[in-house]
């Protein structure tokens, strides 16, 4: 049992880039994950009976959207009311509200909350004040002076017993190529991570951030390239726990004592990206498209696990030439590889084959003589320490990927 799931940057009006070539079933599969990835948020949310569903981030845009993904959101909505699960959606301010709420025809069960307009839930005898970091608001206000829902803030009721602060960056634009855009806060905690009233910090962000301690950082339902931390989640907390009901003992909830202990992921995603490194120092495409077959096999995905688009990195053992020969095959090895793709069997597309740009160059400095003779080897061997010299500094991360490239391209002149 749990108390609330929550489920960030759902995005549905954003379509995942296609991969070049896909065929029409790796096509519907990445058209229709990321909707997939918020039904199994929502699904989580039935299971585990939450009290409330929390959408926050890029829900669905309505200027963007279609009516169909208005139209499926708004069934999801009140098809979880109809099991007692409420859903929240976090926005920017009540313009985004009013709009959100007119394109979702005002569905059952759907709650907003604002920077300025908190939401007190009450969940099986606890209840819980939901906030949100977002906007100038809040950036002027600071984590003590939160402002209070009604529930809260009346003199004739309790306070809340639990406060949910949430907030989001946008590191949306610096991954995808769109401008980002800055709202409130980019260090989303105080020092020592909570406040003196014992709030629960969630922040969301599909890149990798450094948070203080008391921060649950979420990933995106449903990553959107292989250049995201995580492939896709959504989070099940739990602040109350019940004890065993007996004929003596009422069955009310109470505070968990830790609701840090009381956090934990369930992967949503519908697709993933990854990478497969793979030796290969000799042979043809064809004995080249073999290898990478067995490997891909060797991923062992049935017909109902999350599509895998795969980029294929060959690690050509310092080889030089291979790499360029590499280069030389990866059309003609695609070509091969691609066409024992079956979708009914197999839930796996390689999308991408290049040499590994992350292979160390140290060979090259051990046996330059490996490489070519003369005065290409010696220059070999030199860039080759350059960039080993770089990375020990950690000035330039791209160092290795730089050295390689200016090799291939001295070798295939």
């Amino acid at each position: 049992m749990a108390d609330l799931v929550f489920a960030f940057d759902a995005a549905l009006d954003r379509p995942i880039p296609l991969p070049e070539a896909a065929p029409a079933p790796v096509a519907d599969a990445i058209a229709r994950a990321p909707f997939e990835a918020l039904e199994a948020a929502a699904s989580t949310a039935r299971q585990t009976r939450a009290a409330g569903l929390v959408l926050f981030g890029n829900t669905l845009d309505p200027i963007r959207s279609s009516p169909a993904q208005a139209a499926a959101l708004r069934t999801m909505i009140m098809s979880l009311a109809a099991d007692g699960c409420r859903t929240v959606w976090v926005a920017d301010d009540t313009a985004d509200c009013a709009n959100v709420s007119r394109a979702l025809a005002e569905p059952e069960g759907l709650s907003f909350v604002t920077p300025v307009s908190p939401l007190r839930l009450d969940m099986r005898g606890l209840s819980v004040e939901i906030c949100s970091t977002r906007g100038p608001a809040y950036a002027t206000t600071g984590f003590g002076h939160l402002p209070q829902s009604f529930a809260s803030a009346h003199s004739s009721l309790l306070p809340a017993q639990r406060r949910i602060v949430i907030g989001w960056d946008d590191a949306w634009g610096s991954l995808h190529g769109e401008p980002a855009v800055s709202h409130g806060l980019h260090a989303p905690l105080p020092v020592g991570g909570r406040s003196s009233h014992g709030s629960f910090f969630v922040w969301g962000s599909r890149s990798l951030q450094a948070t203080p301690p008391g921060m649950h950082q979420l990933s995106a339902l449903q990553a959107r390239s292989g250049r995201e931390v995580s492939a896709g989640a959504c989070a099940v907390v739990t602040l109350t726990n019940l004890p065993h009901i007996s004929p003596t003992l009422s069955s009310v909830a109470h505070v968990s004592a830790d609701p840090r202990a009381d956090w934990r992921e369930v992967p949503t995603h519908r697709v993933a990206w990854r990478t497969l490194t793979i030796t290969s120092l000799v042979g043809d495409e064809e004995e080249l498209a073999t290898t990478i077959w067995s490997a891909l096999e060797g991923m062992s995905l049935d017909a109902h696990a999350p599509l895998q688009i795969v980029r294929c990195a060959i690690d050509c053992g310092g080889s030089i030439n291979r790499r360029v020969h590499v280069g030389e095959l990866a059309a003609e090895t695609m070509n091969r590889v691609r066409a024992l793709y079956d979708p009914r069997t197999f839930r796996a597309w390689c999308h991408e084959l290049e040499a590994d740009q992350t292979e160390s160059p140290a060979t090259l400095v051990r046996n330059a003589s490996a490489s070519k003779a003369g005065g290409t080897a010696s220059f070999a061997s030199g860039l080759a320490e350059i960039v080993l010299e770089m990375e020990t500094k950690a000035t330039h991360p791209g160092a290795r990927e730089a050295g390689w490239l200016a090799l291939e391209l001295l070798e295939s002149s």
